[in-house]
């Protein structure tokens, strides 16, 4: 058997390289290699047999750190903007934002998914952000207008492009494409909601996300077109 320290997995082979990582296995060492008596352990026996500290106390510190003064900024800014109120909830604003910087930095990094996963959390994230400011600061014209339907347009061409580039775990992507192509078809409430003066990147939203799904079903294989069909109960 040999190890893999990077996947932390034993391999029966007979090859020097790791299956799934690529990196050279490391040959693991029979019973009859390690001491037989704790008193004749060596400092390199030692440091086999236990495990390696990854620093993961120090990790979970910063976390709580970074969680506790997120929160204090939000009930700071929160209290001043209630103290010092002029007909705007600014408060909010930097509430959206300092979600955005979760979704962006923090929970890539303590949540282990895909990377289409990732794609669709930061979109949600960034979209309810711009929403925000364009009910908060009145930021119209730009924000729900321009901002939010190509957001959309192009969360949906990412996940759409790493599928392409990783065929073979096409299906670990289906599902965010999916969600990508329906918040695509979302800015259209807007325009019948006579939320924003221009109206047509929201169609071009819409409608590139109906074609971008039906380009996939059409050049897919039947294996994804089953996906899609199961996905969308036609």
């Amino acid at each position: 058997m040999k190890n893999c320290e990077k996947c932390r997995v034993s391999v029966n082979t007979r090859y020097d390289f790791c299956p799934l990582c690529g990196m050279r296995l490391a040959a693991q060492p029979s019973e009859s290699d390690l001491p037989k008596m704790s008193g004749l352990l060596s400092e390199t026996a030692r440091y086999d047999i236990y495990p390696r500290y990854n620093g993961k106390a120090k990790y979970n510190l910063t976390l709580r750190i970074l969680a506790f003064l997120s929160l204090f900024a939000v009930a700071s800014t929160l209290l001043i903007n209630l103290l010092t109120y002029q007909g705007m909830l600014w408060s909010l604003l930097v509430t959206a934002g300092i979600a955005v910087f979760w979704a962006a930095v923090v929970y890539p990094v303590t949540v282990h998914k895909n990377i289409g996963h990732h794609i669709a959390v930061n979109a949600v994230s960034v979209c309810v952000f711009f929403i925000t400011a364009h009910f908060v600061v009145r930021a119209k014209g730009w924000s729900l207008d321009y901002v939010v339907p190509f957001l959309f347009v192009a969360a949906t061409t990412f996940i759409s492009l790493v599928i392409l580039i990783k065929w073979m775990k096409w299906r670990e992507y289906a599902l965010y494409q999916f969600i990508t192509i329906i918040l695509g078809l979302l800015p259209v409430i807007s325009v019948l909601a006579h939320l924003v003066t221009t109206a047509w990147p929201s169609l071009v939203s819409a409608v590139y996300s109906f074609l971008t799904l039906l380009a996939m079903f059409i050049f897919g294989d039947k294996k994804y077109k089953n996906e899609l069909i199961k996905r969308f109960h036609f």
